[in-house]
């Protein structure tokens, strides 16, 4: 059985790596990026955005703009990945995106790596075969940099992000 984002996001609190947001904002984003995405909008995205995250380490989530008032609202964050079928949910910090799969049919959809260097054109290497064991990996990048962990050392968290389906895992990438 696979983890959950509350899970995840429990689990990550817990140790101190996951900060969140006190907006309290979460039914209107729900609401908001539903509607952009045409009413279909994955389980793992919503749970992520009742969450609340703001980071995860160093990592900052990107959480769309809630704006109450329909006229007042814009395109924002959510649009920039929509033309490979994905939405992001964190940032490098460097101008590169993760997002969530939006054409898997399956129930768990896979995290992509998205680089601004080529305007986010396809999926550069798979950052988590679902939402939850993502956030799990990001949460240990760093530290696993620090230590030079060899590559796959993702496979002992995230045991099938070598299986996704749009792009190799990072050790696979080149």
């Amino acid at each position: 059985m696979d983890i959950t984002v509350s899970e995840a996001c429990r689990s990550l609190q817990a140790r101190g790596a996951l900060r969140r947001s006190s907006r309290g904002e979460a039914e209107g984003i729900i609401q908001q990026v539903r509607e952009r995405l045409g009413g279909r909008m994955p389980a793992d995205l919503e749970a992520l955005y009742r969450e609340q995250v703001a980071s995860i380490g160093d990592f900052a989530a990107i959480l769309p703009e809630w704006r109450e008032r329909r006229e007042w609202r814009r395109e924002g964050s959510v649009g920039l990945l929509l033309h490979v079928d994905a939405v992001p949910i964190f940032s490098d910090g460097c101008g590169n995106f993760y997002g969530l799969d939006l054409g898997s049919t399956d129930g768990r959809p896979a995290v992509y790596f998205f680089d601004s260097e080529d305007m986010f054109e396809r999926p550069h290497w798979a950052a988590g075969s679902s939402l939850a064991r993502f956030l799990l990996l990001l949460a240990e990048h760093d530290q696993a940099l620090d230590e030079g962990r060899p590559p796959g050392w993702e496979l002992s968290i995230d045991p099938d992000i070598d299986k996704c389906p749009r792009a190799p895992a990072i050790w696979l990438a080149g």
